[in-house]
């Protein structure tokens, strides 16, 4: 009788409201929110005797959760999501590393070797033949692979 009066009550609801609220921060994904707004609105409802029986709330929290997911998940995505679109290259060179001098680590072999730039060591690719000991400099990178040249160019500054 207790568990059935609690799952039927306004206590369940909220709390598991906030369970769902709270999961999202463990496990990203911009779903689990909208079902804790349902829930806490189904508790709300529920405390202020608007709805009572089990069904209706089921209903309710059905109802409201995929609006809301539906609704408004993709208002909320865009503002959590940042853009790059029309940013010149030269902007996303954040770490500074176009046109840094490296020092070729491994001899290339087929266009991909190892060098060091700021005492780390970084994949690279390049079109110039280079041996280890060499001086390259950074012309590009494509995620974590730096593009070397043996040569600096005039387009990097």
């Amino acid at each position: 009788m207790l568990l059935g009066s609690f799952l039927n009550g306004y206590a369940f609801w909220l709390l598991l409201g906030l369970a769902l609220l709270i999961s999202e921060l463990f496990i990203p994904g911009l779903v689990a929110v909208f079902f804790g707004i349902g829930a806490l609105v189904v508790g709300l409802l529920t405390l202020f005797g608007i709805i009572d029986s089990l069904a209706v709330q089921l209903l309710c929290f059905g109802l409201i959760s995929l609006v809301a997911l539906f609704g408004l998940r993709r208002h909320c995505t865009r503002w959590l999501k940042g853009s790059v679109a029309g940013r010149p290259d030269n902007d996303l060179d954040n770490a500074g590393v176009l046109g840094q001098r490296v020092m070729v680590l491994t001899d290339f072999s087929d266009g991909i070797g190892d060098v060091q730039l700021n005492g780390a060591k970084w994949d690279a690719e390049s079109s110039d033949p280079l041996r280890a000991g060499d001086t390259a400099w950074v012309v590009g990178f494509s995620g974590i692979v730096l593009k070397v040249a043996a040569r600096r160019t005039d387009s990097v500054s």
